[in-house]
Protein backbone atom coordinates (compact mmCIF):
# COMPACT_ATOMS: atom_id res chain seq x y z
CA UNK A 1 0.00 0.00 0.00
CA UNK A 2 2.93 2.19 0.88
CA UNK A 3 4.43 2.04 -2.66
CA UNK A 4 1.10 3.16 -4.89
CA UNK A 5 1.38 6.14 -2.34
CA UNK A 6 4.71 6.41 -3.41
CA UNK A 7 4.27 5.91 -7.33
CA UNK A 8 1.50 8.02 -7.09
CA UNK A 9 3.11 10.88 -4.77
CA UNK A 10 5.94 10.29 -8.17
CA UNK A 11 3.47 10.68 -10.02
CA UNK A 12 2.14 13.70 -9.21
CA UNK A 13 5.50 14.65 -8.50
CA UNK A 14 6.14 14.54 -12.43
CA UNK A 15 3.11 16.57 -13.22
CA UNK A 16 4.52 19.25 -10.56
CA UNK A 17 7.82 19.41 -12.55
CA UNK A 18 5.93 19.47 -15.93
CA UNK A 19 3.64 22.48 -14.61
CA UNK A 20 7.03 24.05 -13.71
CA UNK A 21 8.61 23.36 -17.05
CA UNK A 22 5.59 24.43 -18.94
CA UNK A 23 5.25 27.55 -16.24
CA UNK A 24 8.78 28.82 -16.79
CA UNK A 25 8.31 28.27 -20.78
CA UNK A 26 5.12 30.58 -20.61
CA UNK A 27 6.52 33.11 -18.37
CA UNK A 28 9.89 33.42 -20.37
CA UNK A 29 7.54 33.72 -23.59
CA UNK A 30 5.72 36.18 -22.51
CA UNK A 31 8.49 38.02 -21.65
CA UNK A 32 10.23 37.45 -25.16
CA UNK A 33 7.05 38.33 -26.38
CA UNK A 34 6.42 41.83 -24.35
CA UNK A 35 9.97 42.65 -24.84
CA UNK A 36 9.51 42.17 -28.86
CA UNK A 37 6.01 44.09 -28.90
CA UNK A 38 7.67 46.81 -26.59
CA UNK A 39 10.45 47.35 -29.21
CA UNK A 40 8.33 46.60 -32.15
CA UNK A 41 6.00 49.66 -30.48
CA UNK A 42 9.54 52.07 -29.85
CA UNK A 43 10.57 51.11 -33.01
CA UNK A 44 7.34 52.40 -35.04
CA UNK A 45 7.12 55.15 -32.45
CA UNK A 46 10.17 56.39 -33.49
CA UNK A 47 9.87 55.57 -37.37
CA UNK A 48 6.57 57.71 -36.78
CA UNK A 49 8.36 60.36 -34.73
CA UNK A 50 10.94 60.63 -37.43
CA UNK A 51 8.39 60.64 -40.06
CA UNK A 52 6.43 63.05 -38.39
CA UNK A 53 9.29 65.31 -38.12
CA UNK A 54 10.25 65.07 -42.04
CA UNK A 55 7.05 65.92 -43.14
CA UNK A 56 6.96 68.80 -40.57
CA UNK A 57 9.99 70.10 -42.09
CA UNK A 58 9.63 69.93 -45.18
CA UNK A 59 5.77 71.63 -45.33
CA UNK A 60 7.54 74.24 -43.22
CA UNK A 61 10.19 74.76 -45.49
CA UNK A 62 8.12 74.22 -48.80
CA UNK A 63 5.99 77.34 -46.87
CA UNK A 64 9.37 79.35 -46.76
CA UNK A 65 10.03 78.56 -50.49
CA UNK A 66 6.84 80.18 -51.09
CA UNK A 67 6.42 82.92 -48.75
CA UNK A 68 9.81 83.85 -50.14
CA UNK A 69 8.43 83.50 -54.10
CA UNK A 70 5.14 84.96 -53.54
CA UNK A 71 7.36 88.29 -51.31
CA UNK A 72 9.41 88.46 -54.31
CA UNK A 73 6.67 88.45 -56.89
CA UNK A 74 4.61 90.95 -55.24
CA UNK A 75 8.03 92.98 -54.75
CA UNK A 76 8.78 92.76 -58.29
CA UNK A 77 5.03 93.83 -59.00
CA UNK A 78 5.68 96.88 -56.65
CA UNK A 79 8.53 97.87 -58.68
CA UNK A 80 7.36 97.14 -61.64
CA UNK A 81 3.95 99.10 -60.83
CA UNK A 82 5.94 101.97 -59.37
CA UNK A 83 8.15 102.52 -62.57
CA UNK A 84 4.74 102.44 -64.94
CA UNK A 85 3.21 105.13 -62.78
CA UNK A 86 6.83 107.09 -63.23
CA UNK A 87 7.29 106.45 -66.83
CA UNK A 88 3.45 107.69 -67.38
CA UNK A 89 3.63 110.82 -65.49
CA UNK A 90 2.21 113.29 -66.59
CA UNK A 91 0.59 111.50 -69.56
CA UNK A 92 0.81 114.55 -71.90
CA UNK A 93 4.83 114.24 -71.33
CA UNK A 94 5.00 110.67 -71.34
CA UNK A 95 8.09 108.47 -72.35
CA UNK A 96 6.04 105.48 -72.97
CA UNK A 97 3.23 108.02 -75.31
CA UNK A 98 5.33 109.91 -78.03
CA UNK A 99 3.71 109.55 -80.84
CA UNK A 100 1.16 111.79 -81.55
CA UNK A 101 1.68 114.64 -79.34
CA UNK A 102 2.58 118.19 -79.11
CA UNK A 103 5.33 119.29 -76.76
CA UNK A 104 8.83 119.94 -76.06
CA UNK A 105 9.92 116.09 -75.52
CA UNK A 106 7.97 114.81 -79.00
CA UNK A 107 9.85 112.34 -80.47
CA UNK A 108 8.29 111.55 -83.55
CA UNK A 109 5.06 112.75 -84.78
CA UNK A 110 2.94 112.37 -87.80
CA UNK A 111 1.04 115.78 -87.53
CA UNK A 112 2.47 118.81 -88.81
CA UNK A 113 4.17 121.44 -86.06
CA UNK A 114 1.53 124.28 -86.25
Amino acid sequence: MAAAFFAAGRFFAAFFAAGRFLATAFFLAGAFFAAAFFLAGAFLATAFFLAGAFFAAAFFLAGAFFAAAFFLAGAFLAGAFFFAAGATFPPWDSTLNQIGTRGTSMVFSLQSPH
